[in-house]
């Protein structure tokens, strides 16, 4: 679970900040508490496909593009660690994660680039998307998919 919490805040921290090598993700995630070696984050840049791309001249880890990330086996199991429920009611979608979870996974939703979404806004444990009424639900299910459980009723 570690390893997903870390994960999930490399995503936040490239998407804050214009980190071009391992190295500066290595100070960044140690500065917070998490003890990392280049190896490590080396690994995790693998893991979470983050590539580099040349941005006003110098070298940025991004993640990858919407199409690359959407139905992807990791995205489905990040979820499935740390989403514990989507419910659509009206023009909002409730997603409720783990604490410490819901800003980490909003930039993934964000990431998405769903039509029909207005905005999202995170907390420390709650998800609110504001959508278009027509697509709310559909934005609910997809995200469900995500959360699918095997037939002993554990989440797979």
């Amino acid at each position: 679970m570690a390893c997903d919490n870390r994960r999930l805040r490399i995503l936040e921290l490239i998407k804050k900040n214009s980190v071009g090598k391992q190295e500066q993700l290595v100070e960044l995630l140690n500065a917070e508490g998490f003890n990392v070696t280049q190896a490590t984050v080396s690994r995790d840049i693998n893991e979470l496909n983050l590539k580099k791309v040349k941005e006003n001249g110098s070298f940025r880890y991004v993640q990858t593009t919407r199409e690359e990330i959407v139905g992807d086996d990791k995205t489905a199991t990040i979820f499935r660690q740390t989403v514990l429920s989507v419910v659509a009611n009206g023009n909002l979608v409730i997603i409720k994660t783990l604490a410490g979870s819901a800003n980490a996974v909003c930039a993934i939703i964000d990431s998405f680039e769903l039509a029909g979404v207005f905005g999202t806004i995170a907390g420390d444990d709650c998800i609110f998307i504001a959508a278009d009424p027509a697509v709310a639900v559909d934005i609910a299910t997809r995200f469900s998919s995500y959360l699918t459980t095997d037939a002993s009723g554990a989440r797979k």
